[in-house]
């Protein structure tokens, strides 16, 4: 069975605390620019499907309030017994978590149930929590749960990113979802929005900054503007956020040429890969630039007739980073910063 982590032992960095969510979003964010070494990044319910699809390479934490989505999204949770938990006693308690968890699990435990039952621990009555042992009340969502629990833990600030609360979209999150999780979301949504969570939000992020502490929604797919004015709370964008903070990375294009694809590029690929953080493909055509998009060591893929071409795309789209050509023989190029 799991093993329940002491809060005691938690050491807060000084560093903010980005809380992800599930929205479609999050396939717009410029993920690359995060430092998973620097930044400080919990994924919650099936975020940790980021992970699995490359656009992250690690997080700090993963994070379970509703026993439904633990039990249903378990499977695929699995691969990540290494990372620590945040689970709620509603997940805990539960004779599915006592016969189902893994033995390598750890996991810190939050209190939900038997808090809220008077309705005054809710943050829209204006409720904060002093203490973890307290149980963090009623938020309204597990995004929120977390950036709550941050509060608790003393982070400064906290970046919401991939809460959109817009189900206007066919798909209203990032990756290939159940059907169990349209049904956890569809009774509550009102005409594409969520407007009793966006309520939380606003007033959670008010209630945080009269203690110093700033929450912000960083989120490319949130629309103030689809609720009331009068609920408001700071926005801003990934890449402002990590703008000199972030360490100038190696980015690492390979010129391809007509010829079908063979090993030999599947192991230049391999390679380069190990040697740059992002790898990037000059291709000579949409055909096979399609097909470089889908391969999974390529963080992208470029149309260009040739080397000078490439560079010049990329110093556009990376001005403050170095670019590395990989043809057969390496050279290297240095953006001006």
């Amino acid at each position: 069975m799991a093993i329940e982590l002491p809060w005691t032992n938690f050491k807060t960095p000084k560093r903010p605390a980005f809380v992800m969510g599930t929205s479609p979003s999050i396939l717009d964010e410029p993920l690359h620019l995060i430092d998973e070494s620097a930044q400080i990044i919990y994924l919650c319910n099936h975020a940790w499907k980021a992970l699995d699809m490359g656009l992250l390479y690690k997080c700090n934490g993963i994070v379970y309030t509703g026993l439904s989505s633990w039990v249903h999204q378990l499977d695929g949770l699995r691969k990540h017994d290494a990372i620590p938990k945040f689970y709620s006693d509603l997940v805990v308690n539960s004779r599915e978590f006592k016969e189902q968890s893994s033995m390598y699990d750890r996991y810190y435990l939050y209190k939900k149930a038997m808090h809220n039952g008077n309705g005054l621990k809710d943050i829209k009555n204006g409720w904060l929590p002093s203490n973890i042992e307290d149980g963090i009340g009623n938020t309204g969502s597990v995004t929120l749960d977390m950036a709550m629990i941050c509060y608790l833990l003393g982070y400064k600030k906290i970046y919401l990113i991939g809460m959109d609360l817009d189900y206007t979209a066919l798909n209203p999150y990032f990756c290939e979802s159940s059907s169990h999780n349209y049904k956890m979301s569809g009774p509550v949504v009102e005409n594409g929005t969520r407007h009793s969570i966006h309520m939380s939000m606003c007033l959670m992020s008010q209630r945080l900054a009269e203690q110093g502490v700033e929450l912000v929604n960083i989120s490319r797919g949130y629309k103030p503007e689809q609720y009331n004015n009068s609920m408001t709370m700071p926005v801003d964008r990934l890449e402002n956020i990590l703008d000199g903070v972030v360490k100038p990375k190696a980015i690492g294009c390979i010129v391809k040429g007509t010829d079908p694809l063979n090993k030999h590029d599947i192991d230049q690929i391999t390679f380069v890969r190990s040697k740059v953080d992002k790898l990037i493909i000059s291709c000579p055509d949409a055909d096979m630039q399609c097909v470089m998009n889908a391969l999974r060591f390529v963080d992208g893929a470029i149309i260009s007739n040739d080397e000078q071409h490439a560079l010049e795309q990329l110093r556009q789209e990376y001005p403050k980073d170095s670019i590395r050509i990989f043809d057969d023989t390496e050279y290297v190029q240095y953006n001006p910063v």
